[in-house]
């Protein structure tokens, strides 16, 4: 039997003729691309803008040192940083809490705190330890002290050069002078790469934001356009048209009309979209090449994950079809907006709940739990993507788990339509769960 008679043909072809020529899919559909990418360089200007504003507004920071040992070393490398600094002398002396009196009244925009036990420690040889008159509340945490807000680009300056000098201190207690601080606290080039059954090498950062990345995508889809569809149930029922519709074809051809002409208006945004993404990642990748490579990523040696892509094209539909079938039973169970924020609630939180648990199984990808999870039809449609792009899940995981959605999906299909039959005519109050369990038995 063909599910796709004429009569359900022209339900879709209404329905997504009908949202694709509205104003909100012209809007949101070329509007959300603009905006992400708009927001995204509004992000980089106001960054670089506000670098800009702080190297231009040059501040003066008084480097208060009582131990007199790192203290001309910060000045030093406060000036390599093109910031003012000047040694306090008569700050040095002070409490915290005077040095906070005496600030306003000074020549200094900051003021840098350094306890004598600091000092000490920075000059510290090897299996040496801190002498015991360090003072009373000298707990040995350096304080910057500022007039205003302080810009983070100068507080970035700031813990640098404050580390770079009590590593120079270090390296002249021992008589070495000529080593660059900067070369030895650079961070070495580091990269995990999971190794498949098959040999398929897999860096597991990037595969990992993929995993997340999709996980997002499945969440995305499935709460915006499974709420669609719970709407458009409403609308028609609040216009009286149903009763003209249900004349002319059986309850259960509007509803896989609905569901799939709502997809199919998903469909065609979301592929604008990613053409939209596709041009701007292959733009952005290409300017980019040469900054990541000098990061240690090699675009090149990124092998792209056919396979998984293949099967997260069959877990979004069943997984749409699922939630779908979902929200048109509880569309038609409802008569006005209001009611329909409490019935799509607990269907919501069913996407909310695995798309939550995602984040633990990127992170642990093989463990019981999210095994487990990823069988879960209801969580499914999430869980294993996410898994796929992590690691090599085994055959016999993702095919029962896909078989299971499939089950579940003519479940929900079976229920949703006996639900839909019944209610899709109903008027009035929103109808109460002894209700829809006797449409589901007696249909």
């Amino acid at each position: 039997m063909n599910p796709f008679t004429p009569r359900v043909a022209a339900v879709i072809r209404r329905e997504f003729v009908l949202r694709v020529k509205s104003k909100w899919f012209l809007l949101s559909t070329l509007g959300l691309p603009v905006l992400i990418v708009g927001l995204g360089g509004l992000a980089g200007f106001l960054a670089v803008r506000s670098a800009t504003d702080a190297g231009e507004a040059r501040r003066v920071i008084g480097v208060a040192d009582p131990a007199g040992l790192i203290g001309d070393l910060l000045v030093e490398e406060f000036l390599a940083d093109s910031l003012d600094a000047v040694r306090a002398a008569d700050m040095e002396e002070l409490s915290i809490d005077e040095a906070r009196t005496r600030l306003s009244d000074s020549s200094y925009d900051l003021l840098l705190m350094i306890p004598r036990s600091a000092g000490r420690r920075s000059a510290e040889m090897p299996g040496e330890t801190a002498g015991a008159n360090e003072g009373e509340g000298d707990d040995g945490r350096t304080t910057l002290l500022a007039r205003a807000s302080v810009p983070s680009v100068i507080e970035g300056s700031v813990r640098g050069a404050l580390q770079r000098a009590s590593v120079r201190a270090r390296l002249r207690s021992i008589g070495v002078q000529s080593i660059d601080p900067g070369a030895l606290l650079q961070r070495t080039s580091f990269e995990v790469i999971n190794v498949t059954e098959s040999g398929e090498a897999r860096s597991q950062d990037i595969y990992r934001a993929l995993s997340f990345g999709i996980a997002f995508f499945f969440y995305f889809v499935l709460l915006i356009y499974g709420q669609m569809i719970v709407r458009a149930i409403l609308e028609e029922k609040q216009s009286d048209i149903v009763e003209i519709m249900v004349s002319s074809l059986r309850p259960w051809e509007l509803m896989l009309g609905k569901i799939v002409g709502v997809g199919a208006v998903g469909i065609a945004q979301m592929a604008v979209w990613a053409l939209i993404f596709a041009l701007a990642a292959v733009y952005g990748l290409t300017a980019g090449a040469s900054t990541l490579a000098e990061a240690g990523i090699d675009l090149a040696s990124i092998a792209v994950p056919w396979g998984a892509l293949v099967l997260m094209f069959f877990f979004l539909i069943f997984g749409y079809l699922l939630y779908a079938g979902m929200f048109a039973g509880a569309g038609a169970t409802i008569s006005n907006e209001h009611d329909a924020q409490q019935v799509m609630l607990p269907i919501t939180m069913l996407i909310i709940l695995p798309f939550i648990a995602t984040q633990g199984v990127i992170q642990s990808p093989n463990a019981g739990w999210g095994v487990i999870l990823s069988l879960v039809p209801f969580f499914s449609p999430l869980v294993m993507p996410a898994r796929l792009f992590a690691t090599s899940v085994p055959v016999w995981q993702w095919l029962a788990s896909l078989v299971l959605l499939g089950v579940f999906v003519l479940g929900a299909a079976w229920v949703a339509g006996r639900i839909f039959r019944v209610g899709i005519l109903m008027k009035g109050q929103r109808a109460n769960l002894p209700q829809v369990l006797r449409w589901i038995r007696h249909g």
